[in-house]
């Protein structure tokens, strides 16, 4: 019955490895524009939204590691999909007034940066004195509508 374990451990093992070998190809971001706003506020967007949300992605070590970097990158395709920073500045005024609501609804409910985000990533919480600012920023853009 031991054998079997070890068995199967090491050919546990050999597929583990052999799966490092499949190629994942990140997504790409078509452009590595910051947004233009105050130095404030991208900083905290560096911080805690550009990894998901932005095409000047930061990939961490364990981003090559499959099957781990087939959930961050299609994590990341989400996230681009419903917001991408570094397209902020092509979008009409309607546009960007309907995310900044958006935006700061995520934020105030605590759905934004995601658990998972914050849990790899201590640094990207947000604090409250951050939200304020945020919070600034994006009433700009419903003022302006």
């Amino acid at each position: 019955m031991r054998k079997i374990w070890i068995r199967l451990g090491i050919g546990l093992l050999v597929l583990f490895l052999v799966l490092q070998l499949i190629p994942v190809q990140p997504p790409l971001g078509k452009n590595a524009n910051e947004i233009k706003t105050e130095e404030r506020v991208k900083k905290i967007f560096r911080k805690s939204c550009y990894d998901c949300h932005s095409d000047l992605v930061e990939w961490p070590w364990y981003s090559k590691v499959f099957p781990v970097s087939l959930y961050i990158s299609h994590h990341i395709e989400e996230g681009r999909e419903e917001l991408n920073f570094s397209e902020w500045e092509s979008l009409k005024q309607e546009k960007k007034a309907d995310l900044a609501e958006e935006i700061l609804e995520e934020v105030e409910e605590g759905h934004m940066p995601p658990k998972d985000y914050i849990f790899l990533h201590s640094n990207s919480k947000l604090d409250q004195e951050e939200i304020e600012i945020l919070k600034d920023w994006l009433q700009t853009f419903a003022e302006n509508q």
